[in-house]
């Protein structure tokens, strides 16, 4: 009798097992949706924002990998550095106008990477090897900032996805911490309550591969994290070679918080957000709210400034001095 029911259940494990890795290959393999060239951000404010990086000198930074990256040094004549990360789909350029304007005001010298798997980079476009790749490229920069720069105080700053890198390196303990960040409208993740609905249009997600992808991840199958999962909406006047058509799996989670409550709640120095009053894909009010959790963060919504435009806004970086003077 007990051997019957063993049998029982043995053969019950193995049918849902294999019902579940049914559901999620079929889920994984499901047709992308159709990329849609909807309306979303104002890119109106990106030339204005690129075509300063002829400022800065080009270098290329070994990684623990052997595997170099792209990056532009603004030379502030300063041992503050601060490391301006970039959103998705994108690449280091329209951050120039703001980070030379941090080095010609001797506030910061800038390190702009493009990531891997973006820019100028070699290597497959919108994917990395593993997750938490980012992590580890953003803590060999910091090395980087601290052997090559001399760096003093290291602030690790982002804007949109950057953003959510930045405090998803903050939020890991496990990393070489760095003194401060900037965090101009960072993105939280999918689950947060700062993000407006269809994120402004500028993503297509394949919410069926995402779901399958993460089912077989729960059982530890990470062979197929590869597959994309986000696809940008970037109209094509915008589109050049070291723009991004879409993210895999891998990509995606690595530039997400992994939890941004947590991760929040473990932010270990001085942080500034700043979010754009018009922002097309986040709502800026929520923020404060969001990192109230944080006794190290102040969040501040710069009024007339868009999502791409509130890196270089005036308000901004006056915001920015402000609380670098207290920083100091």
């Amino acid at each position: 009798m007990k051997s019957k029911a063993l049998k029982f259940l043995l053969k019950f494990l193995i049918i849902n097992a294999a019902i579940y890795l049914i559901a999620a290959f079929a889920l994984t393999y499901w047709p992308t949706p159709k990329i849609e060239n909807t309306e979303n951000y104002d890119f109106s404010s990106v030339r204005e924002s690129s075509g300063n990086e002829i400022s800065a000198k080009e270098a290329w930074i070994k990684l623990r990998d052997g595997k170099e990256i792209f990056s532009r040094v603004y030379d502030g004549e300063t041992k503050n550095v601060l490391i301006f990360l970039h959103g998705s789909g994108s690449d280091s350029r329209y951050l120039s106008k703001a980070s030379k304007h941090f080095a010609d005001s001797k506030l910061f010298t800038v390190i702009t990477p493009d990531l891997r798997g973006h820019g100028r980079n070699s290597g497959s476009r919108g994917d990395i090897e593993h997750i938490g790749q980012l992590e580890e490229d953003l803590e060999d920069i910091v090395r980087y900032a601290k052997e090559n720069l001399h760096a003093e105080n290291i602030i690790l700053t982002g804007h949109s996805s950057g953003g959510g890198l930045a405090l998803r390196y903050l939020g890991n303990n496990k990393l070489i911490k760095v003194n401060g960040s900037i965090m101009f409208s960072p993105y939280l993740g999918y689950k947060s309550p700062t993000l407006r609905p269809g994120n402004g249009n500028w993503v297509t997600v394949s919410v069926k591969r995402y779901i399958g992808l993460s089912m077989l991840n729960h059982v530890g199958i990470n062979s197929f994290n590869g597959q994309p999962v986000l696809f940008f909406n970037r109209a094509s006047e915008w589109n050049d070679s070291l723009q991004v058509a879409s993210y895999s799996y891998r990509m995606a989670m690595s530039m997400d918080p992994e939890d941004f409550r947590a991760d929040i709640e473990n932010i270990y120095a001085p942080t500034i957000v700043l979010v754009g009053g018009d922002d097309e894909s986040f709502y800026p009010d929520k923020f404060a709210e969001v990192f109230a959790k944080s006794d190290y963060a102040e969040t501040h919504v710069i009024k007339g400034a868009a999502h791409l435009a509130v890196i270089d806004n005036s308000e901004s970086l006056s915001k920015i001095r402000e609380w670098l003077g207290n920083l100091n």
